[in-house]
């Protein structure tokens, strides 16, 4: 299938050699993200991007072959990001409260780090023209739950935590990593802070009825 959009010069198109290297490459992927923030991804350009990046058009051919694979080499590479820090986790030694408390936090890091690009992902995938990138957004909920399922099997395992069920601690951690995440996007929401994200995830693990820590019920 042809990735180029109408009009676009051919990928053979003289790139200066100058363009070939990664750091050109990274100039384009900023470029994109704050366009994209901006605009949108339909509403935006490939001319925008290397002006932006002070590059050539052939550049960004070269590179990513249309302004679809721009977007698509961002998804990917946020995902890769997210894909490490999961993995990080689930090798970190500690006990399983500190390395889900771990995990959380360096997700709640990754985040802070990186809001225009979890903001571009949003607005894709919300986009009204119906133009979504060809892109598996479940895979980031498949790699997260995974993880905090290992860990907290593992945490079953070694008597640490009573007969839990792995998903459900995993669907619990993954809504207060969610509505974490969601608070950082939009401007008239508060964003959570290190210490409140911590203190909502210290409920989660203890619990908050006094009367069933108080009557030792095991139930699973």
């Amino acid at each position: 299938m042809n990735m180029l959009p109408q009009g676009s010069p051919p990928l053979q198109a003289p790139v200066p050699p100058a363009e070939r290297d990664e750091h050109t490459r990274s100039r384009l992927l900023r470029a994109a993200v704050q366009v994209f923030n901006k605009k949108g991804y339909s509403a935006a350009s490939v001319r925008e991007i290397v002006e932006i990046a002070n590059v050539t058009k052939p550049a960004l051919y070269y590179h990513f072959g249309s302004k679809e694979g721009v977007l698509a080499a961002i998804l990917h590479e946020g995902l890769e990001e997210f894909r490490r820090t999961a993995v990080r986790a689930m090798e970190a030694p500690g006990t399983t409260r500190e390395r889900l408390t771990r995990l959380c936090e360096d997700l709640y890091g990754l985040f802070s780090d990186n809001v225009p690009v979890i903001q571009v992902v949003h607005r894709a995938f919300h986009d009204p023209s119906g133009n979504a990138p060809d892109f598996d957004l479940i895979e980031v909920e498949r790699v997260l739950g995974g993880a905090l399922e290992q860990i907290v099997e593992a945490g079953v395992a070694s008597g640490e935590l009573r007969p839990v069920h792995p998903a459900d601690v995993a669907m619990a951690v993954i809504g207060v990593i969610g509505s974490t995440a969601s608070r950082q996007l939009h401007p008239n929401l508060e964003p959570v802070s290190r210490e409140r994200l911590r203190r909502v995830l210290d409920l989660v693990f203890d619990g908050v009825f006094r009367e069933r820590r108080e009557q030792g019920d095991e139930r699973p």
